[in-house]
């Protein structure tokens, strides 16, 4: 069954398509925290600590259905991943890298239908990057290994497949479907957790 998705204002909407690999992890680094506060959006986003909530899986199966022309992205540096929000209310939406023949997203939970993340997207949630964490004790980090091992395994079939062709972020030609803002180092240093 599919899992629908939409941003905080129900301009973006959509779902998720059943089947694949996927990963639940809960990420502290300080770039997802930047983004959140960068969106205004760490009180919705963030857990206590600073942790983001992301569902990880191939982006062929993501499918918008309305309001797909709101999308943005930004680069908290020049080299860094393409992170998608909605420009209609600032919804992080989530993470990929910048070339569409790696085909991975990371799902910022606030769009998911979180009472059924646990059914729909199974199995044990990772904790990483937990040194970030805001106060303490940190929480204890677990499940890496095995996160980086789902990650490759799901861009690994999405090439196998060609399904790395079919996503919703980027154009046939491989270029993001909107330019990315790419933060200064003074933007960036602005931001929680960097200043």
């Amino acid at each position: 069954m599919n899992h629908s998705l939409a941003c905080e204002c129900k301009s973006v909407q959509g779902y998720i398509k059943p089947g694949g690999s996927c990963s639940r992890v809960l990420c502290y680094c300080k770039d997802c925290q930047a983004f959140a506060y960068y969106l205004q959006a760490n009180d919705r986003v963030l857990n206590v600590q600073g942790g983001t909530h992301l569902v990880q899986l191939s982006p062929h199966r993501v499918v918008f259905t309305t309001g797909q022309e709101h999308l943005a992205a930004i680069r908290l540096r020049s080299d860094g991943l393409l992170r998608w929000y909605t420009q209609c209310c600032n919804s992080p939406v989530g993470n990929t890298l910048a070339s569409s023949s790696i085909a991975f997203i990371g799902l910022v939970d606030n769009i998911l239908t979180p009472a059924a993340i646990p059914k729909d997207f199974p199995g044990k949630m990772a904790v990483v990057h937990t040194d970030s964490a805001q106060g303490s004790p940190k929480p204890k980090s677990k499940g890496f290994p095995a996160t980086m091992w789902r990650a490759a395994t799901i861009v690994a079939k999405a090439r196998w497949s060609g399904n790395y062709k079919k996503n919703p972020f980027f154009e046939q030609n491989g270029e993001p479907v909107v330019q990315p803002q790419i933060l200064s180092p003074e933007q960036r240093a602005s931001l929680l957790p960097y200043r």
